[in-house]
């Protein structure tokens, strides 16, 4: 196998993580991202984002913005303050697309923001260049 095709391989099966209080939202993202190779962990929201992450730590976050009992922007700041996950990449994907939401975003450490309704393609090329980077 050439390097560049086994490169290629350890990323595929890098582990995401996906937070979000919706199941079919979970279910939706985690089967994209299955379906392209990635090993994927599921959250309901960020305090068993915390949890999941002591028992397999990913190597990018794909999180709701709004959730119940700690949200997106709650979990990407207490992120940021660990230095265990303080470069941990965290892609933002929410319906929230006003310049406010993006600079609280900002603000926390988000590393990339994404609108729904999103294309798929665009944001597996994120998480790809979030893993390689």
């Amino acid at each position: 196998i050439a390097a560049r095709e086994r490169a290629a391989l350890v990323e595929s099966r890098a582990t995401v993580l996906v937070v979000d209080d919706s199941l079919s939202v979970r279910r939706t993202l985690a089967e994209l991202l299955s379906d392209a190779g990635f090993h994927v962990t599921q959250a309901a929201d960020g305090v068993e984002a915390v949890a999941a992450m002591e028992q397999e730590r990913p190597r990018v976050v794909l999180t709701d913005m709004e959730m119940p009992r700690m949200n997106g922007l709650e979990l990407t700041t207490h992120l940021r303050r660990r230095a265990d996950t303080h470069d941990l990449p965290v892609i933002m994907i929410t319906s929230r697309s006003t310049q406010k939401h993006r600079d609280q975003a900002a603000l926390a450490g988000v590393t990339r923001f994404v609108t729904k309704p999103y294309s798929e393609v665009a944001l597996l090329k994120d998480v790809q260049e979030l893993i390689r980077a």
